[in-house]
């Protein structure tokens, strides 16, 4: 199947699946994706930010409960991101600031915070805490 150009899933009982691709095709993905968020990084003002967090309202539609300048940040934040894990091929860290935003439009949708988030308060650094679950 790969010499015909496709990829191999393999279904596991014990874990994850896994994809057998030809090494030079993944490569071209890699570049492609590369290529795009470059292109598109390029191409950003404030009025293109604006239409693309509208768009891009659609795969993440949480997008909608942040104020319009916080659309703005992750708009070019995300694609700060992009070109970054897409010139080292590894894209942990756009999975990570997805996750982060997430939470960040969860905080804005609690109906106890004023609309515009003016009494948000942002950690200058990552803190931890305890698991709820686990501690007494």
């Amino acid at each position: 199947m790969l010499d015909e150009g496709g990829d191999v899933v393999l279904l596991r009982r014990d874990g994850e699946p896994l994809r057998l691709s030809k090494a030079r095709e993944a490569e071209q993905e890699v570049d492609t994706l590369q290529a795009l968020a470059q292109l598109i990084a390029a191409s950003l003002d404030d009025e293109v930010c604006d239409r693309l967090a509208a768009r891009l309202g659609e795969p993440f539609p949480w997008i909608g409960l942040l104020p319009p300048q916080r659309q703005r940040e992750f708009v070019a934040e995300f694609l700060r991101t992009a070109r970054a894990c897409a010139s080292v091929r590894r894209f942990d860290r756009l999975t990570s600031m997805l996750h982060a935003w997430k939470a960040t439009a969860e905080a804005y949708a609690d109906p106890h915070l004023t609309p515009d988030g003016s009494d948000l308060d942002y950690l200058d650094t990552e803190e931890s805490a305890d698991d709820p679950r686990t501690t007494s």
